[in-house]
């Protein structure tokens, strides 16, 4: 079988990350899986944009791949119409943005694709995500599969003296760790602002974004400079060792669809403190607790407190996160998606949801309230 992904850009994030791994989990099982890049860069100018996205769209025409994969907006609405046109028989799209978030002609091409039937499969990665599309059309809903992500659990190299001298960060207080671009998105703001009320701590940001300029210079203005260290994008293996080397890590973001960055902290048992957002209270916990405290994202005081109250993550608890999000079940899934064999007793199937059996909603469908009728569509 050959499969085609498609991504926005190469930048590093959640999207390349759960990109590489269905990529290699499937590369793994025999699937011959490439991945086609859309635009140049992020900030690309409208004709390159347009010649990328010809660029891909003449390949899934001419290629006859067995299956389109897309991860965002852009490259969903390719693969959907396009893909019909090219009549590859699964066309499967991600929802890695929330609706609200996504431009208004995007947005609006995609409720229409996915009510008209152009996708073969619409995944959400948590019921937080799929609770998002309660206003759209109910042929749109019954579509939406959940597919949690599956993610790996990181895996060290340097200790934590090592890490921190590669990086020329002293090794004279908390580190506090954050990963993710520098973005709206994001809101390392908060963070920088409640570093200024924690003196004995420094602030670890790995990621790369269009407001490095903007956070640099509140730093400069509230006096944290020294104290934060702007790492950029870094490697896999990167965040591994500066995961293991910090002793807090921070996720303020104001939105999330899965919130895989602090999920890899949980994995690793570190302490977190994350936004207080329904997402992020459904991914970071298992078995009935929770690995994370939580803050509202834009109260600095609330942040300054959590830092101080926060603790380590129980090991139980650690242990059956990572088993909730298994790399295996979740490429499970995708093959199944995808028409081959797999074993179907770690996977259970509804009409519009898919769980592992060994989930804690496993018999479960994902329940899309239509807010006109207030009532719970269950996709069965």
């Amino acid at each position: 079988m050959r499969v085609l992904q498609i991504v926005h850009g190469r930048e590093a994030g959640g999207v390349k990350t759960l990109s590489e791994i269905i990529r290699d989990g499937l590369g793994s099982r025999g699937v011959a899986i490439e991945t086609a890049v859309m635009f140049p860069a992020p900030d690309a100018a409208v004709l390159a944009r347009l010649v990328g996205t010809w660029r891909v769209a003449r390949r899934i025409l001419t290629a006859r791949h067995d299956a389109v994969i897309a991860y965002q907006p852009a490259a969903s609405i390719l693969t959907g119409l396009v893909g019909w046109i090219a009549r590859c028989p699964r066309r499967i799209v991600h929802q890695t943005a929330l609706p609200s978030e996504v431009k208004t002609p995007l947005r609006w091409l995609d409720r229409v694709l996915g009510t008209l039937g152009l996708y073969t499969a619409n995944i959400a990665n948590s019921r937080a995500t799929a609770a998002a599309f309660a206003s759209y059309p109910a042929r749109y809903r019954r579509g939406v599969t959940m597919i949690e992500h599956g993610v790996p659990v990181p895996q060290p190299k340097r200790a934590r003296a090592e890490t921190l001298k590669r990086f020329r960060i002293p090794d004279d207080g908390r580190i506090l760790l954050n990963t993710g671009r520098l973005t709206d998105q994001k809101n390392q703001d908060v963070l920088i602002r409640a570093l200024a009320q924690v003196p004995s701590a420094r602030l670890v940001i790995a990621g790369e974004g269009p407001l490095r300029g903007e956070y640099t210079a509140l730093a400069q203005q509230l006096g944290v400079s020294d104290r934060l260290h702007l790492l950029g994008d870094v490697t896999r293996d990167d965040i591994a060792d500066l995961l293991a080397a910090a002793d807090l890590f921070v996720f303020p973001s104001t939105w999330e669809t899965f919130g895989l960055a602090a999920l890899e902290a949980a994995m690793m048992g570190l302490p977190i403190v994350a936004s207080d957002l329904p997402v992020l209270r459904e991914v970071l916990a298992a078995d009935g607790s929770t690995a994370a405290a939580f803050a509202p994202p834009f109260d600095t005081a609330a942040w300054v407190g959590a830092f101080a109250s926060s603790t380590q993550c129980h090991p139980a608890t650690r242990r059956a996160i990572a088993q909730r999000y298994s790399v295996a079940h979740m490429i499970d899934a995708y093959q199944a998606l995808l028409g081959l064999d797999v074993n179907r007793n770690r996977i259970q199937w509804h009409a519009g949801c898919v769980t592992e059996l060994d989930s804690p909603a496993r018999h479960q469908p994902v329940p899309i309230e239509d807010r006109r009728s207030r009532r719970a569509i269950s996709n069965e």
